[in-house]
């Protein structure tokens, strides 16, 4: 979904707020990418568009045996399509045995502090007349959606917003004197780098390999991008370069006089120490001479038209490649159905 990102170009507007009663606070973020009728849900979006070096408050439902703010991470690597179990109601879902899972966004993140003095329910309370201000000045310099985290009603205090990934204005800091706790940062935002030089990706990197992305949008994205990357790299080197995935058992065709090469490109987002390979790709690296590239790390995010924008990424590349028989591990089988011994039901 388009997500109206109000906060865009401020280098101040770098802090965001899970709202949970998740038990291990500090690990990601993670929800799923649609709600219970199916449909893109802002608050669950919201993940999409966090940045590396954002700061995430924890609102903790219960921790405190009230609501409030018990501590905050750092934005690290993501985000990235996975698979949740959650709970209606926003509850954090992989504390409840749920039948299935189903598809998530996930953001890794980093250095979780608890707050020394955590902030309830009544610090804000007592500072509401700010957050109402600080919401009608932003509603009047940004048309659209705020994603604001709190709450306002005639008949009871200020509360949390429902939802599970809410925008905090960075306004909202200065304006309640218990998150003064809350580090900030001259630089604003950390900017996006070529990921494997960023301390904050490596430290909070645990899942590793080229996974399958389960979004068809995001998974074309990045693919698009490493396939780019090797057409100008091979051009550069004089070949004329010409993407034949589409038809062939490899990515790019590139000639130069009578030296034919082909180019088997793979793209993820993740660190990739593992890639998929089909059977064809297989047995056409074994007879035809193949460079393998790997471009992986590639940053990514949702623009505000829906289509997905890519950036950065580590390239490696393997010359006169030949993928080595006990370097392959089988990931799914094909079966053959019996011919008999089937019991037949109709509709």
């Amino acid at each position: 979904m388009a997500i109206n990102e109000w906060w865009h170009g401020d280098p101040a507007e770098r802090y965001w707020m899970e709202i949970t009663d998740r038990i291990d606070l500090g690990a990601d973020l993670h929800a799923p990418q649609v709600d219970d009728a199916g449909r893109e849900y802002w608050s669950y979006a919201l993940v999409t568009a966090v940045q590396p070096g954002d700061i995430v408050l924890h609102w903790h439902k219960s921790l405190l045996g009230t609501p409030g703010v018990v501590g905050y991470s750092t934005a690290a690597e993501g985000p990235e399509a996975d698979e949740i179990l959650w709970a209606s109601q926003g509850t954090y879902g992989r504390t409840r045995p749920l039948a299935s899972p189903e598809p998530s966004w996930r953001y890794a993140l980093t250095g979780y502090t608890a707050l020394a003095r955590p902030v309830d329910q009544d610090a804000f309370r007592r500072s509401e007349g700010k957050l109402r201000r600080i919401k009608e000045q932003l509603e009047a310099r940004h048309p659209g959606s705020l994603y604001f985290p709190f709450a306002f009603s005639d008949k009871r205090p200020v509360r949390a917003a429902q939802g599970y990934l809410v925008k905090l204005p960075a306004a909202v800091i200065a304006a309640v004197p218990e998150l003064k706790q809350i580090p900030r940062s001259d630089q604003g935002r950390v900017p996006s780098q070529r990921p494997g030089s960023s301390e904050l990706a490596i430290a909070a990197r645990k899942r590793r390999g080229a996974g399958y992305l389960r979004d068809e949008v995001v998974r074309l994205a990045i693919e698009r991008h490493a396939v780019d990357w090797a057409l100008s790299h091979y051009s550069s080197l004089g070949y004329d370069v010409k993407d034949v995935g589409s038809t062939k058992s490899y990515d790019l065709l590139a000639v130069a006089g009578r030296h034919e090469l082909h180019i088997e490109v793979k793209g993820s987002s993740g660190d990739a120490d593992a890639v998929e390979l089909t059977v064809n790709e297989v047995e056409h690296a074994s007879v035809a001479e193949t460079h393998l590239v790997v471009v992986d790390l590639i940053d990514w995010r949702r623009l505000p038209d829906g289509s997905v924008g890519t950036s950065g990424g580590r390239v490696r590349v393997w010359e006169s490649w030949t993928p080595a028989r006990t370097s392959l591990k089988p990931t799914r089988y094909r079966y053959q159905l019996p011919s008999s011994g089937a019991r037949r039901y109709s509709e």
